[in-house]
């Protein structure tokens, strides 16, 4: 009967702390070896909560988290949980994969959001090559870029034309604001004209 209410306090302690109604849990028991990412095995045992916090934040530093984008890690009873907004939903991905490779997780709640303004210039990339495809330019080694609707293309074309066909075709597109072009023309033998 003690090991049923035991088992039954450390998951109510769990949802306490999922739900963030406690402040600061305790660590369970270490001792042994546990795989990495850690398992929801009562046998294995978990690194305590600072110690998880700590790795987590380091490894989110710099890759992920940024002083534009910070990321708050709490941990509760090795359930880790990722708060903040990132820049892609890549980063968000990579935030994930991050907090499961600490010691001693048993699980990652992942409440990170994507910047909408970096979401839209990813669609607007997308839109822009769209564009460029129906044109009768060669654009294949055009590189596009957008930062708040102002669209960046860079690369090589063959010939004066396409290089102010591109600045057209990327103008035309709904959402952006401006276009900055930097492609170079380069004749078929790849010579500058």
């Amino acid at each position: 009967m003690w090991q049923l209410r035991a088992y039954f306090a450390k998951w109510i302690t769990l949802a306490v702390c999922i739900l963030g109604l406690a402040g600061v849990s305790t660590a369970q028991p270490t001792g042994g070896t546990c795989p990495v990412g850690g398992y929801a095995i009562p046998a294995c045992p978990v690194d305590s909560d600072g110690v998880i916090q700590d790795q987590a934040i380091s490894r989110l530093s710099g890759s992920v988290a940024s002083a534009r984008y910070p990321i708050t890690v709490g941990v509760c009873n090795g359930v880790v949980t990722l708060r903040g907004m990132v820049q892609t939903s890549g980063k968000r991905d990579l935030a994930n994969l991050f907090a499961w490779s600490v010691r001693g997780v048993i699980d990652v709640q992942n409440e990170l959001t994507v910047d909408p303004k970096t979401a839209d210039d990813i669609i607007l990339v997308g839109e822009v090559r769209k564009a460029f495809n129906k044109s009768a330019i060669d654009s294949k080694q055009i590189q596009v870029e957008t930062s708040d609707g102002v669209v960046q293309i860079a690369g090589i074309v063959t010939t004066e034309v396409d290089r102010e066909m591109a600045s057209l075709v990327a103008a035309s597109v709904p959402g952006v604001t401006a276009v900055y072009n930097n492609i170079t023309v380069r004749g078929p033998s790849g010579s500058p004209f």
